[in-house]
């Protein structure tokens, strides 16, 4: 996840902020080959996107492994409701028993929420 955000530093223009909560370490394998493509499809929509200057991560494992990505650029349009990049990272939340939500914030800014069990 560090390589990720790190590679993706350039695109985007700027460092973005990780957090870990809980035993990131032991995700199990299966989770990590779908939740590390979706961190890597997150950020690189930000950076052609979002018009960002800043993009929060945080990867939360508890009972369910939580993937949030919180940047504050312009927010999605209102008439934008799927495309192949949010295809993917919805069809990769399925796959495991998961959701996968991305919205607009009040305020700018657009917020993905990655959830799938932590125990398959």
């Amino acid at each position: 996840m560090l390589r990720i955000t790190d590679d993706e530093r350039e695109a985007l223009g700027f460092e973005p902020r990780i957090r870990f909560d809980g035993a990131v370490d032991a995700i199990d394998d299966r989770i990590a080959q779908e939740l590390l493509p979706t961190l890597r499809e997150a950020l690189s929509n930000v950076a052609k996107h979002a018009g960002a200057s800043s993009v929060e991560i945080v990867v939360d494992h508890g009972e369910q492994v939580t993937l949030r990505v919180v940047d504050n650029g312009r927010g999605m349009p209102a008439a934008l409701t799927s495309g192949n990049g949010i295809r993917n990272l919805t069809d990769r939340a399925t796959k495991l028993g998961g959701t996968c939500r991305i919205s607009s914030q009040p305020d700018g800014g657009t917020v993905l929420e990655w959830r799938v069990p932590a125990v398959g």
